[in-house]
């Protein structure tokens, strides 16, 4: 019961946080949204990957959470099935990925042997399916008139977002360990 509780309150804090960083970010980065679905910088894809690799399915499911509000109330308002696909998709492919690639590379549960190779792997498997998902799913509903055109905007959205989150995430890492050491 105790694993419960905790993990509810995981899932609060990460849905609060995220659908906090996630509405400021795609709010002052609005200029930015070159295509339906799809930004040349989206810093939402590293916090992403990061909250996948550490929190796994309650990670995937406040991102899950965060997009069916955020869907629903700007981009496509009223058009809750392609909210909810969409949300499938924008939860599903991280943790996809990430399970896979945690798997396949042997990562750790604390990421202490996450490689900058292993990273690579994970953002480029996740910056290619998560464009073709989303893309796909918005081409077929009739809201993007040129899927490649939105595959290739929102690869590169996602690739500079996970490298920006990562870094600065590394950076401060390294920070705390000259602190702590120092």
């Amino acid at each position: 019961m105790n694993t419960v509780i905790q993990n509810f309150k995981l899932l609060i804090v990460l849905t609060f946080g995220y659908g906090i960083f996630y509405f400021a970010n795609n709010l002052c980065t609005d200029f930015l949204y070159l295509t339906p679905g799809a930004h040349l910088v989206h810093l939402p894809s590293g916090i992403k990957i990061l909250m996948t690799l550490i929190a796994g399915p309650i990670g995937a499911l406040a991102i899950f959470i965060v997009s069916n509000v955020w869907g629903v109330m700007y981009p496509f308002p009223g058009q809750f099935g392609l909210v909810f696909i969409l949300s499938i998709g924008s939860a599903g492919v991280p943790w996809l990925v990430c399970k896979i690639c945690s798997d396949k590379l042997e990562l750790d549960g604390e990421l202490s042997n996450l490689t900058l190779s292993a990273l690579v792997a994970i953002s480029l498997s996740y910056a290619t399916l998560n464009s073709l998902v989303t893309q796909s799913i918005l081409y077929l509903a009739g809201n993007s008139q040129d899927l490649w055109s939105g595959v290739g905007v929102m690869f590169l959205g996602d690739i500079t977002g996970i490298l920006l989150v990562v870094s600065i995430a590394r950076w401060i890492a390294g920070m705390r360990r000259i602190k702590l050491e120092g």
